[in-house]
């Protein structure tokens, strides 16, 4: 078992889950219930979801390269670390230039995507 990478996926899992349950509750619900037109809200209703299931697939491959240590899919842990590494970076970005200083507690998103990315880096080094 490769506990780097293991955690990583468990971390993925976790937030897949807090994405899904908070998510809804939070941001979706009243933005379904704004006054934009039902393309756009379809739209990004639909990228919603499919963030979801990317959350979702990403977290069951590291958790699975993790747990039996699996040499040869490093490339593709790589690939996902490095991606939810990108993804922090733009919550913090995007949250910077919207809420300055406070980005890191309203958009606290990043504090479990990075974690998820530097675990599966460590977990190929």
């Amino acid at each position: 078992m490769n506990f780097w990478i293991f955690g990583a996926g468990i971390i993925g899992l976790f937030t897949a889950l807090v994405h899904i349950i908070a998510g809804q509750l939070d941001p979706v619900r009243p933005f379904l219930k704004s006054e934009l037109p039902e393309v756009p809200k379809a739209t990004l209703l639909a990228c919603w979801h499919m963030v979801s299931v990317v959350l979702i697939i990403c977290g069951a491959v590291l958790s699975y390269a993790g747990w039996f240590n699996l040499h040869n899919s490093y490339l593709v842990v790589a690939g996902i670390s490095l991606t939810y590494i990108v993804f922090s970076i733009v919550f913090i970005i995007v949250g910077w230039y919207f809420f300055g200083y406070r980005s890191f507690i309203k958009l606290p998103q990043w504090i479990l995507l990075m974690p998820i990315g530097t675990f599966g880096l460590i977990g190929i080094m």
